[in-house]
Order: structure tokens, then sequence, then C-alpha cells
């Protein structure tokens, strides 16, 4: 199992840095596509694992995804927010139609429409990031602080974890965990800011830091809510040794809108 995960990250770290880096902002906005779209396919797995969607239903979010992050492309925050206004109506119209055949309709449209905030609209915030001045060292700075974070997290917690931080929800994390991937991320966060984000004070580095890594503790949280509601314990199967693309991504998709804002409005 470990030689599966550093096979993997070796492969595809070097290429995310690259595209990140060097790559057009085309090139970046597909990627962030194709993580959400097979993200999405195995958030409805995780939902609805004996009872999936209807196909309307997913089709129907699959759309409103590539439009949402097409808008983000564009740096249209207003043309996200229409499209997902847009996507409600779509899936209202599809509850008014079934609901007599399928009273469990609106359960599908529930469903829907979180996958639909939680997977492409709040990974959008990652091109809108990227977008912005010296947005690929942002970008690569936010996924450093989230990946020290979990591995921090991981081992602090197997090694000193005593206290159950949400027994009910991933009983192997820990309070003393969450700590130590907070202080680690921190640590990273200040390191690798002071050396590629220009103008960037200490205390920012630490705050930047801090928010962000916390957003992603709390996003690998919320999928683990997701996935032991449907008892299932890995997200997919698509990377060796991983598990799925959303287990991979879970803390940076809360974490995107909030590093965006921070960027935006307090840096």
């Amino acid at each position: 199992m470990l030689l599966k995960r550093l096979f993997t990250a070796l492969v595809l770290i070097p290429v995310l840095i690259l595209i990140l880096l060097k790559g057009t902002p085309v090139a970046f906005t597909f990627l962030v596509l194709i993580i959400s779209l097979v993200s999405i396919t195995e958030y409805f797995r995780i939902i609805s694992p004996l009872n999936p969607a209807p196909l309307k239903v997913q089709s129907i979010c699959y759309i409103f995804s590539i439009l949402i992050i097409m808008a983000a492309n564009k740096d249209s925050l207003s043309m996200m927010l229409l499209f997902l206004t847009f996507n409600l109506i779509a899936m209202s119209i599809v509850v008014v139609v079934k609901f007599k055949s399928d009273s469990s309709i609106l359960d599908s449209l529930l469903g829907e429409i979180q996958g639909v905030i939680y997977i492409p609209l709040f990974l959008s915030f990652l091109i809108l990031l990227r977008n912005t001045p010296n947005g690929g060292h942002f970008v690569l700075w936010l996924w450093i602080i989230i990946g020290v974070s979990d591995t921090g997290a991981y081992y602090v917690g197997s090694n000193f974890g005593k206290r159950p931080l949400a027994k009910h929800v991933s009983p192997k994390k820990t309070v003393e965990g969450a700590l130590g991937g907070l202080g680690a991320a921190a640590l990273a966060g200040l390191i690798y800011g002071s050396i590629f984000i220009d103008n960037l004070s200490f205390l920012m580095a630490i705050l930047f830091s801090f928010v962000t890594a916390a957003s992603g503790q709390i996003g690998d949280l919320f999928e683990s809510v997701l996935k032991r509601s449907s008892g299932i314990k890995d997200s997919g199967t698509i990377l060796p040794g991983h598990g799925g693309v959303l287990d991979r991504v879970d803390g940076l998709i809360f974490a995107a809108p909030v590093a965006y804002l921070f960027k935006a409005f307090i840096l």
C-alpha cells in the first residue's frame, strides 16, 4: 500500500506542479474540470450507493458543473452564481415533472444541489485564485498547506492522539492530530510563503496557513460524514494506494474559497 501511494505521488505531483506554474489558464481549468467531474461521479456513488440518482439528475449536475467551471475561467463570479441559480431551476422542473411517479425525487434534488455547490463551485475558486497575480504559487502554497496538514495530523495523531476529534464521524482522528496538523501546516506555509509570495508578513503567512488548514480539516470531516452515512470507506479506486479523487481533494475543496477570499480581502 505504501509503495502504491509513493508511486502515485511521484507520477502525479510533478505533472500538477508543471501545470500550476508553467501551464496555460486553459490547461489548469481543464485539470480542475476533470477533477470535478470524477469527484462528482464518486460523490453520487457515496450518497446513493443502493438507489442511484436518476440519469437526468446526474446529467444536469454534470452540465452545470462544466458551465460553472467555464465561468470561473472567465473570472466571472456573477456568472458562476447565475449558473448555480439556473441549476436549481432546472432541478425544480425535474421534481415537478417526476414527483407523481417518483416521490423520492426530492431527495435526489437536494443531493444534486449539494453536489454542485460542494464540488465544482468550491473547486472553481482554485481557478479564480490562479488567475490572480502570482496565482500559480498561491494555489501551490495552498496545496502544500493542505497536504502537510493532512500528513502532520496523521503522524501526530497516530503517535500521540488520545482525545477523539469527532468519534462518530471518523474515530481515528484526534484533537492532538488536528493540532499537530495545524502546527505543521503553519510551519510549511510560513516557509513557502516567505520564499515565493511577495510582500508577505510573518503574521499573514501564519494566519493564511492556519485558516486554510483548518478549513481543509473541516472538509476532510465533511467527506467522512458522507462516506459514513453510506457505509463506504473510500470514494473510489482510481488512484492506487490513495482511494478516490474526492478522497484526495476533500480538504482542498473547503480551503479553496477561503484562500481566494483571504487573498482578495486580507492580503
